[in-house]
């Protein structure tokens, strides 16, 4: 009965309701780490007072604790068959405990003194419960959805693009963050009840957006004949997989761009320019901008050329932008540049990335006999958690050497404010570039890949 059941479900088209649960997930995913990129190294800073470069460390120490964590959290859809599937049961149970994790996480408890050695201990507490348990198993299970809801090219794409528009639609709601942020703090955007306050708002929509999509989402493609692998049977699905080595670099270089404008943006308006509420704006042209893309280019560009050529043309794109954006910084116009290299790169890179893994996956699969795709996600996590975390440590340092002092303000130096202006267009831009590395491993074309894809379809009936 449970096979004829799976069979019925593969032979189903996904719902139009899935494909917006789908990009609910990753809007609320998006909400969260937008305001984690933006303001969780401030809070470190001002509210628990823990010194720059401890608070910068605290990102890289958790994020590689990562590493231990991902191996049993991650891969535990791998390991489980049930009648609502093996990664959705997962998801929806940790959506509760992730969103309060991530509210505390901006929420100094009364029993404890900022700038103690006890501060530095919750913070690494909460932060590890949140990104090393809870995040892990629901964002594995979440990056796995595209591998097991459908097995069909041209449904894992629109997926994709459902996913990049729920990217799309956070960057929309954190261009108004400052904002609000400014209102909740009665005028002072980095207070103690304005960064709580901002992310009570993130945990409680994050958790209605995680739940829709849990609910709406059906699994239809079956883990390797309803058996359970060990976890060191899962990695074999690596073993001469180029595709996905390819996948990693690309990924790697990508999160690291993404995360270091994420968070320089915040100083490069707050302290350089002088005004947050410049942020809004900017940020609001570039979601515009990437919206269109996302809606009216990138489905045509999905049908005419490979992932590959997509993704060299996207990165030159967004160099372009980011240079112009530099160019024009004495101006507030070239933060409008910058935040548009931003979004589309997010959109067009990001997009590509996504919509490869699941060749990773189906190849991985086709060469060892093993169906892992949360083990494959659990790798793709880590490294966007493990990469955010060293470019936040990254964005610590430079201000660090730049001289910039939180106790000063707005009235930074010179110095500081020139480095700013320099690092918050090039150092993710450095990056982007960076990433078209992992286009040397894409060698596997479309047309080898729908005969790979045919004969996991008979294997799987068999």
């Amino acid at each position: 009965m449970k096979n004829s059941k799976e069979k019925n479900w593969a032979n189903v088209p996904i719902r139009t309701r899935e494909y917006f649960g789908y990009g609910s997930g990753m809007l609320a995913y998006q909400l969260q780490n937008n305001i984690m990129n933006g303001y969780l190294l401030i809070f470190l800073t001002t509210v628990l007072e823990i010194p720059m470069i401890k608070a910068g460390a605290i990102t890289v120490v958790c994020r590689f604790i990562d590493a231990c964590t991902d191996l049993f959290f991650g891969t535990l859809g791998d390991r489980t068959h049930s009648k609502w599937g093996s990664y959705k049961p997962w998801y929806v149970a940790c959506a509760v405990p992730a969103c309060l994790t991530f509210w505390i996480l901006f929420t100094k408890p009364s029993f404890l003194t900022s700038g103690t050695t006890a501060a530095l201990v919750w913070a690494y507490l909460i932060y590890l419960l949140f990104g090393s348990v809870f995040t892990t198993i629901m964002q594995t299970s979440y990056n796995a959805f595209t591998s097991v809801v459908s097995s069909k090219p041209d449904e894992r794409n629109k997926l994709v693009l459902f996913r990049q528009m729920g990217t799309n639609l956070s960057n929309i709601l954190n261009s108004f963050v400052p904002i609000i942020m400014l209102a909740i703090g009665a005028g002072v955007a980095d207070s103690p009840k304005a960064l709580s306050g901002i992310a009570l708002i993130g945990a409680v929509l994050g958790l209605v957006l995680y739940l829709f999509c849990g609910v709406t989402i059906k699994e239809r493609v079956p883990l390797n004949k309803g058996k359970k692998i060990s976890i060191i049977d899962s990695f074999k699905v690596f073993k001469g997989n180029w595709t996905f080595v390819g996948v990693a670099i690309m990924h790697v270089f990508t999160t690291l761009a993404i995360a270091m404008f994420g968070g320089l943006m915040t100083y490069y308006f707050i302290y350089y320019k002088g005004n947050p509420a410049l942020m809004t704006p900017a940020s609001l042209v570039g979601v515009g901008i990437a919206i269109v893309v996302n809606i009216v280019l990138l489905p045509v560009l999905m049908k005419r050329f490979s992932k590959k050529q997509i993704y060299g043309f996207s990165v030159v794109i967004v160099a372009a932008l980011f240079l112009v954006g530099y160019l024009l910084s004495d101006g507030n116009v070239g933060g409008y540049f910058m935040f548009i290299a931003w979004q589309v790169g997010i959109v067009m890179t990001f997009a590509c990335i996504y919509a490869t893994v699941p060749d990773a996956v189906d190849f991985g699969e086709w060469k060892s006999g093993v169906s892992a795709p949360g083990t494959v996600n659990t790798v793709i996590t880590f490294i966007q958690k493990a990469t955010t975390g060293i470019g936040t440590f990254a964005i610590s340092v430079i201000l660090s050497v730049s001289g910039f002092d939180q106790t000063m303000g707005m009235a930074q130096s010179e110095f500081t404010n020139s480095v700013l202006r320099i690092a918050t267009p090039a150092a993710p831009l450095a990056f982007w570039l960076i990433s078209a590395l992992g286009l040397l491993f894409l060698n596997v074309k479309s047309e080898r890949m729908k005969e790979i894809r045919g004969e996991l379809a008979k294997r799987r009936e068999e």
